[in-house]
């Protein structure tokens, strides 16, 4: 459970915030956004910011089907906010999703309940992966667009080991997880 009562003001606005842009849109690849559940269920939001697809990193019941008739194009990751939670198995397939809607110069929002841990864990996988990014870059680039994420400390873990395999030795030839 987050505490508000000891939080910065900044951080508590970025929370209030529904959806921060991490790469914004261009003439040649969609934007990336980074958000909470409020902005994967604001159809006007979702619209004012061309948002057309949507990851959403939770395991709640009140998740937003990924079958809505609104023509957003949802990928559930149902995946609890945990240290234990495993994130490693879904990280290829949501990258490579993420990656192709940017190429196809679709606007993603990468959603979770608060748009800190789980959300911002995916957008850093897709900037080590697809961006070329270290695990710290890619952190900061998050946390200045959207001051409120902090991965919990087993998504921290596994983007430590995910970095390595996309920042092994041998330039040029990334490594894939063996599980």
């Amino acid at each position: 459970m987050i505490r508000f009562d000891n939080l910065p003001p900044e951080i508590i606005q970025a929370m209030c915030t529904p959806m921060h842009p991490v790469l914004s849109p261009s003439p040649s690849s969609g934007g990336l956004y980074i958000g909470s559940l409020s902005a994967a269920n604001d159809s006007e939001l979702l619209a004012s910011n061309r948002v057309t697809h949507v990851v959403q990193v939770l395991d709640a019941p009140w998740a937003p089907p990924s079958d809505t008739p609104d023509g957003v194009d949802r990928y559930p990751i149902p995946l609890l906010d945990s240290a234990s939670a495993d994130l490693r198995p879904h990280l290829e397939a949501v990258c490579e999703h993420i990656d192709r809607s940017l190429r196809a110069r679709k606007n993603v929002l990468v959603h979770c309940q608060q748009g800190v841990s789980r959300s911002a864990a995916v957008v850093i996988a897709y900037l080590i992966r697809n961006q070329g990014m270290t695990y710290d870059s890619a952190f900061a680039l998050c946390k200045k667009r959207r001051p409120c994420v902090k991965p919990n400390s087993g998504f921290v873990q596994a983007l430590r080991e995910w970095e390595t395999l996309y920042h092994a030795p041998r330039p040029g030839m990334p490594r894939r997880w063996t599980s």
